[in-house]
């Protein structure tokens, strides 16, 4: 049998994050292919690997044509992957999130080859419940996952993050405070409105923030308050620069961002999107506030714009009357999620 393996992930920053950290592991001891989809960031992230991009679609559609059209392309999907696997055997086959998962993985399963997925947010998704059914092991960010009670497949390893994101001693400026804006990889509509207003309303200290606004999203805002200075970006590239950089962060809860921020440890707003599948992010951000030994608050994710910007405003006043709230310090050191999964694995395969 070949040392070939695969990992298979697609769509988001979290998906194609994590499959690329236990590719970093298992890169030392195999060789490491990467199934993804058609999507934006499929193509910006994996630039530069070993990758196949395979042309797989959601089947989660009210509209019967639109759902018969995706379920005939995933039919395609699995047909050239069953025939990718026959040509070249993998060791193992590894799902990271996303529905290019669905196709793959079961071919893989059909052909009996092992099969492992990684679950990073506390509500377990669709596509994954039902490759639950059929992996060898399902490895979970999260102790208490929806969907997965009483599974005796499952590992609690925690969700594989970028070995270049490391912690930072908070350094705290005296004129002024850093603040982090992100609301995925993609940006989040609902943050950057409520930051455009945010900038109207005076704080009490000058405020540097930095905003990740996603593709296509830049765009010229008037009324800036003097206390402000105000950079957009359309994607951070050096994420572990733009943390050591800041005292304070407002993101999404997303499983890749939540993960991050516990080895970060700064003082955090989270704003979990009100319209993730089973409402996934707001359970992620009730966890980390659960665990966090940093401060950590989780707005209402119903409120926008100028209602969002005073409760920002609020929180982050709260955080600059006290030196105090904004420290930080190193988090208890543990064995990676990457290095986990890959044992893990190993012992399977034995």
């Amino acid at each position: 049998m070949s040392n070939l393996v695969y990992l298979v992930a697609g769509g988001t920053g979290g998906h194609i994050n994590a499959a690329l950290s236990v590719g970093e592991v298992l890169d030392k001891s195999y060789i490491v292919k990467y199934i993804t989809g058609t999507r934006y960031l499929d193509y910006k992230l994996f630039k530069g690997k070993d990758v196949s991009h395979l042309d797989s679609k959601p089947l989660r559609s009210k509209n019967p044509f639109t759902l018969f059209i995706n379920t005939s392309k995933n039919l395609i999907v699995f047909l050239s992957f069953i025939f990718k696997l026959i040509l070249k055997r993998p060791k193992f086959v590894i799902g990271a999130g996303g529905y290019v998962c669905g196709p793959t993985l079961f071919a893989a399963y059909l052909l009996a080859i092992p099969i492992y997925i990684i679950e990073q947010n506390a509500v377990m998704g669709v596509t994954n419940k039902i490759l639950a059914k059929i992996a060898r092991k399902v490895f979970v960010n999260f102790k208490d996952t929806k969907g997965l009670e009483g599974s005796k497949k499952t590992i609690v390893s925690g969700n594989p993050i970028r070995s270049k994101i490391q912690f930072s001693k908070q350094e705290i400026n005296e004129d002024h405070v850093n603040i982090l804006v992100f609301g995925g990889s993609l940006g989040a509509l609902q943050i950057n409105e409520a930051i455009e207003d945010l900038l109207n309303l005076t704080p009490s200290k000058d405020i540097h923030i930095r905003h990740q606004v996603g593709k296509d999203n830049i765009k010229k805002i008037s009324g800036i308050d003097s206390k402000y200075k105000y950079e957009q970006v359309e994607y951070i590239d050096d994420m572990n620069e733009a943390y050591a950089w800041c005292n304070i962060i407002i993101s999404r809860a997303g499983a890749s961002s939540v993960s991050e921020l516990k080895i970060v440890s700064k003082p955090t707003l989270l704003i979990p999107y009100p319209a993730a599948t089973d409402n996934h992010q707001f359970y992620n951000a009730i966890n980390l506030k659960k665990e966090a030994d940093f401060s950590v608050e989780v707005l209402d994710q119903s409120l926008k714009g100028v209602e969002l910007a005073k409760m920002l405003k609020s929180h982050v006043e709260v955080l600059l009357s006290d030196e105090n709230k904004l420290k930080n310090k190193a988090p208890e050191e543990s064995k990676p999620a990457s290095l986990i999964i890959k044992e893990e694995v190993e012992k399977c395969l034995v």
